[in-house]
């Protein structure tokens, strides 16, 4: 990951049971522990355990261990709701036509579930 600097880190500590559904679909919420019930059984979970250290911007890669996808769009409100609640959802390949929702990001590429003990963090040049 020659040029990029990682500005978050964290690490998966479980998925909700409808998580791997919507993963496939195209569709990673992102929430850190403590989470709303509600929204337990739809999220991967995590322990954040450092940052962010900067906004996010598009061109910037998010990793889940091995996996990675670059972020081509940045919702207005999606670094203040992972500043503080770790939260962010992430559309994988959306449709030209799909909307920006404010707290979400929209990224290339596709993952898979992540397991628990996976690290997930976000790095983007320094610059």
């Amino acid at each position: 990951m020659s040029g990029y600097s990682v500005y978050y880190e964290s690490t998966v500590l479980r998925a909700g049971e409808e998580a791997a559904d919507l993963v496939a679909g195209g569709v990673v919420i992102l929430y850190a522990d403590p989470i709303p019930d509600a929204l337990e059984s739809v999220s991967v979970v995590h322990g954040p355990a450092r940052g962010p250290e900067r906004e996010i911007r598009p061109g910037d890669v998010l990793l889940f261990g091995e996996q990675r996808v670059e972020l081509v769009a940045v919702g207005e409100r999606a670094h203040e709701n992972l500043r503080t609640l770790g939260h962010i959802v992430v559309y994988l390949d959306p449709d030209g036509g799909t909307s920006l929702l404010p707290g979400a990001v929209h990224a290339k590429g596709a993952v898979a579930l992540p397991a628990a003990g996976t690290r997930l963090a976000l790095a983007g040049s320094a610059a």
